[in-house]
């Protein structure tokens, strides 16, 4: 890992507070630009904001009966995708807020979606312990055109990365499918995975798992790295992390309300913050690199950036 890279988090403080759902917020992530947010809540809706301006755009609600658990964006903004305990995903339309396309049913919820493929398949994961991969650009067909049954618990997240397809488990597996070779690589923890994060360079993992440990993985021999503990608690709820816009550090949220920014070199937290009354359950950084929100069970996001 380069020694040079560092980042002065320090200089980070809250610039804006969004409050518009009625319960808390599972997950928040920014489009593909950074320029807007979508969050997803226990209230059943999805808000789309401008959070530079504090401004929410458009809500979203109608079509979950349950918690919304997940949210991925096309590239080019026009549609998302939302999932969560109606083991039903759901294909929006920006702009309409209409439902596109439904995805499913799984046998129970679903706890992740991803969109990948050139933008032309979603993914859907569930506590079912399968995947079910979906054609975006067949508007009829309603069927999975793959099933991956390779788990053996609860799959926690889907990304894409060109012709990667990303998943990890609480079966304490994360696993990347070459879709193009039809090939699989395997890496294995001792602990259930509940979310993790590809660095920039895609050169490692950050796994966080269900025993409060972060573990930073090499992606090309499957070694740890290092293994980040002892500042946050993830134990109940999933948390996600983030690496910075370097890489040098990583930013991950605790069941506590804490935000905590680890250095990955000397696996030290640098920088512990608690702006938040209950767990801190998502963060997204803005691909501007110039921003990052946290969103929390207290059913707020907020947007962090630089103090000038």
């Amino acid at each position: 890992m380069n020694k040079s890279k560092t980042q002065n988090f320090h200089l980070y403080e809250p610039q804006r507070a969004l409050q518009g759902h009625k319960a808390q917020i599972y997950v928040a992530k920014f489009n593909f630009d950074g320029q807007y947010l979508l969050t997803g809540s226990q209230d059943r809706s999805i808000i789309l904001w401008n959070p530079y301006k504090e401004t929410q755009l458009k809500q979203y609600f109608g079509a979950h009966n349950y918690e919304v658990q997940d949210l991925d964006i096309l590239q080019d903004n026009s549609k998302f995708a939302s999932c969560g305990g109606d083991k039903i995903a759901f294909l929006w339309d920006v702009a309409t807020g209409q439902v596109i396309k439904k995805f499913g049913p799984h046998s129970t919820r679903i706890n992740c979606v991803g969109i990948g493929g050139e933008q032309s398949i979603l993914a859907t994961g569930g506590y079912d312990c399968e995947v079910k991969i979906w054609d975006l650009k067949d508007k009829k067909q309603n069927q999975p055109i793959q099933r991956i049954k390779n788990f053996q618990d609860s799959v926690t997240q889907i990304s894409f990365f060109h012709h990667n397809m990303i998943v990890s488990s609480i079966d304490g597996h994360i696993r990347t499918f070459d879709l193009r070779k039809g090939v699989i690589q395997e890496d294995f923890v001792k602990a259930g995975i509940l979310k993790f994060s590809s660095s920039f360079d895609d050169r490692l993992f950050a796994l966080s798992c269900n025993d409060s440990i972060i573990r930073i993985l090499e992606k090309s021999s499957g070694t740890i790295l290092a293994a980040l503990q002892g500042s946050h608690i993830s134990n109940q709820y999933s948390i996600n992390c983030e690496f910075s816009w370097n890489d040098g550090m990583l930013l991950t949220g605790s069941e506590d309300g804490k935000l905590l920014i680890y250095d990955i070199l000397t696996g030290k937290c640098q920088i512990t913050r608690k702006l938040h009354d209950k767990c801190l359950s998502s963060i997204s950084l803005s691909k501007q690199q110039n921003a990052f929100v946290t969103a929390s069970y207290d059913n707020v996001a907020l947007l962090w950036m630089e103090q000038s």
